[in-house]
């Protein structure tokens, strides 16, 4: 009778431990307890409703559970967590982008009887162009290629422009400018060219095009002229590996990594700077403790600004004004007068390095990725609204360039860009006035190339008149 007791003790004991080891994963599955509003408001999702480090897109907007504490990540743990991150981003995009449209035939060569037939692929050392006339005197790829880099450097004298608007249409000049815009990423000098081009090719548009238009009779090839053009073809090649090589050696030379924009610096009425102090009262800070997630920030009543940012999109500019150690920033709206007109406080909450595509999808997704969605739910259970373009159904996060001012291990001036896929949530504190009415969540998908992750900041107003900025000239 012992002994049968004691058996059916154990097998108790054994059936609880194992209930304890499956609910856990049975929650982690479900998204650690973050779940979607009423799927009523959206489209249907392509996707099962998975979440990423921690977060799902909000459901019933009832659920309390939280999700396990974890510690905090080290430098190198964090580098390598976004260098993942950035390449599961890629792959996602690389399933998110719609096939490549078919490529019609080449057009037939003009003047020959031979019939039409599709181009071979490029060479790898030089763009390719096949143009809709044919002389009968043959030619290489890279031949075509020196032809239209030569019409593009003297894109100034008549017949230029005429030329590229003629054979705007036609297959292989399309392939061309994608590899010229692909290597104008990394040369200022022909992206300016390449600028210069399309702003001559609007003013004709309209006008008909003559698709077996030859090129200028000045720059036209003659019957047993390629050995003429593989020299010169040479000799660009020569002085674009002579350009590049300058470039490099002038861009070892300063720190300053990508073009700066103007407003970085703030207004004729406010200027901002790497290093600068200003006075800042603590007590909407201090009052938003308990009623919201902002940290404060350190140094008290002094405030030292460590970095300096611009975020721009679509005419649309915001300032930024990070303090040491991580502790946040001020994000500013210049009014027309050039001074604040909004000013908010931003603390980091959290960061998410999604592992894989199907993650990225929950943040991305474009039916119910998280960011986007009406609502946001934190990992407290509570809801936060929309705030740019509130509604009822997802729409795309807000794509900004951010470009931050900081200073190198030198002590000069360094600048850095990257991209944010971001969008801004709110909800009532509740709290009774002097208390701040309004807490923010700023959820964005930072894309800095080959690292990315996903941030989010929680946020008060502050009234730009309690910081008291420098008005000096620029």
């Amino acid at each position: 009778m012992i002994h049968l007791a004691r058996r059916s003790l154990s097998r108790l004991i054994f059936a609880i431990m194992l209930a304890c080891a499956v609910l856990p994963q049975a929650d982690a599955r479900s998204g650690n307890g973050y779940n979607l509003p009423d799927s009523t408001t959206t489209t249907p999702s392509r996707r099962p409703n998975v979440g990423s480090g921690g977060y799902s897109a909000p459901s019933g907007g009832t659920t309390t559970k939280h999700a396990p504490a974890m510690p905090p990540a080290s430098g190198g743990d964090r580098a390598m967590s976004r260098q993942q991150s950035g390449t599961a981003l890629q792959n996602y995009r690389a399933q998110q982008a719609p096939p490549p449209a078919p490529q019609p035939a080449a057009p037939p060569v003009y003047g020959s009887s031979t019939p039409a037939y599709a181009p071979s692929p490029a060479p790898t050392y030089a763009p390719s162009y096949q143009p809709a006339y044919s002389n009968n005197n043959g030619g290489s790829g890279f031949v075509q290629g020196a032809l239209l880099g030569v019409l593009l450097q003297s894109l100034s004298q008549p017949g230029r422009d005429r030329y590229f608007y003629d054979h705007q249409e036609d297959p292989a000049y399309r392939q061309w400018r994608i590899q010229a815009d692909q290597q104008a990423q990394t040369d200022a000098g022909l992206r300016q060219k390449l600028q210069e081009l399309d702003g001559k090719i609007a003013t004709l548009q309209g006008q008909p095009r003559n698709p077996a238009a030859p090129p200028p009779p000045d720059v036209a090839p003659r019957k047993g002229g390629s050995m003429i053009w593989i020299v010169l073809f040479i000799g660009v090649a020569l002085l674009v590996l002579l350009f590049v090589w300058r470039r490099r050696l002038n861009a070892a030379a300063t720190t300053q990594a990508v073009p700066v924009p103007e407003s970085i610096s703030g207004s004729k009425r406010t200027r901002f700077r790497v290093g600068m102090t200003m006075p800042m009262d603590p007590s909407p800070f201090i009052l938003a403790q308990g009623c919201t997630k902002i940290h404060l920030p350190e140094g008290g009543a002094m405030a030292s600004v460590e970095a300096v940012g611009v975020l721009e999109e679509q005419g649309i500019t915001l300032n930024r004004l990070y303090l040491p150690n991580n502790q946040g920033f001020f994000q500013l709206h210049l009014g027309v007068d050039g001074t604040p007109d909004e000013c908010r406080w931003f603390s980091q909450i959290d960061e998410v390095t999604p592992a894989s595509d199907t993650e990225w999808a929950a943040w991305l997704d474009p039916a119910q990725g998280m960011i986007g969605y009406p609502q946001f739910q934190t990992k407290d259970g509570k809801l936060y609204d929309r705030v740019w373009a509130p509604g009822e159904t997802r729409i795309e996060p807000r794509v900004l360039t951010e470009t931050v001012q900081t200073l190198d291990a030198a002590g000069k001036i360094a600048n850095s860009s990257h991209k944010l896929m971001a969008m801004l949530y709110a909800r009532p504190t509740g709290a009774p006035a002097p208390a701040p009415q309004t807490e923010y969540i700023l959820v964005a998908a930072v894309d800095a190339g080959e690292r990315a992750w996903v941030e989010l900041h929680a946020g008060i107003d502050i009234s730009p008149q309690t910081l008291t900025l420098p008005a000096t000239s620029l």
